[in-house]
């Protein structure tokens, strides 16, 4: 009546419908996750940068919580990165280097009176840009906040983008957020190559980033 092919096939569909499975999920193959492509576990992004992996292997929160404002954010991770540098257990994958991490910090930094950059307020991680638009000087245009991820692919200048925030920062009419930034030559060094982090890589380098990460020596800072 049947051929075997034709008898197999009918066996076949019969029992996808009896245990409720589609069709469709028969045919395709789930796409693999993260955790999968890296060989990581417990990774709850899906950034693939350096930045990304040194948040990772230091357990640093990747964003803020629920109506969390940055500078709560800003200090819940300068807590935990103290923890770590107490016990000297910063790691920093391949390629970050001690300038960049200082970096990061002045990246973060609200309310100090050197080193502030006060990025955070408006360049909040994951995405390092809160999605809105501000308006920087009195009767300026509102602009939206670009992400600080993938500059390179961008071709953007950061130390030139840089000076000119530091510039606007000095000027009389500018917005809180700009007044509270306070740099020196360095800290735009060190900002850069913190900037230079959020450069995605591919799955098998962040994978390397993340296994080959190297203890930064605190104990002198």
């Amino acid at each position: 009546m049947y051929g075997t092919k034709s008898y197999w096939m009918l066996s076949l569909v019969g029992i996808l419908l009896i245990i409720g499975l589609p069709l469709s999920a028969a045919e395709k193959k789930p796409e693999k996750s993260i955790e999968e492509k890296t060989k990581i576990h417990r990774l709850n992004t899906k950034q693939r940068s350096a930045y990304d992996a040194f948040i990772y292997v230091n357990r640093i929160p990747a964003k803020a919580d629920e109506d969390e404002n940055p500078e709560d954010f800003s200090a819940r991770i300068f807590s935990r990165l103290a923890n770590q540098e107490g016990r000297i257990l910063i790691k920093l994958p391949e390629g970050m280097t001690r300038e960049a991490y200082l970096g990061y910090k002045t990246f973060l930094s609200t309310d100090a009176k050197l080193s502030n950059g006060n990025c955070i307020a408006c360049h909040a991680p994951e995405k390092f840009s809160d999605l809105k638009k501000h308006v920087v000087s009195q009767g300026g245009k509102a602009l939206p906040t670009p992400s600080l991820r993938n500059m390179r692919k961008r071709n953007v200048d950061i130390l030139k983008a840089l000076q000119a925030k530091l510039n606007m920062a000095k000027q009389a009419d500018v917005s809180k957020e700009y007044k509270q930034i306070n740099l020196n030559k360095t800290d735009l060094t060190h900002l850069k190559a913190f900037l230079n982090q959020l450069n995605d890589v591919d799955d098998k380098n962040f994978r390397e980033l993340i296994l080959k990460a190297e203890i930064l020596d605190t104990s002198q800072d």
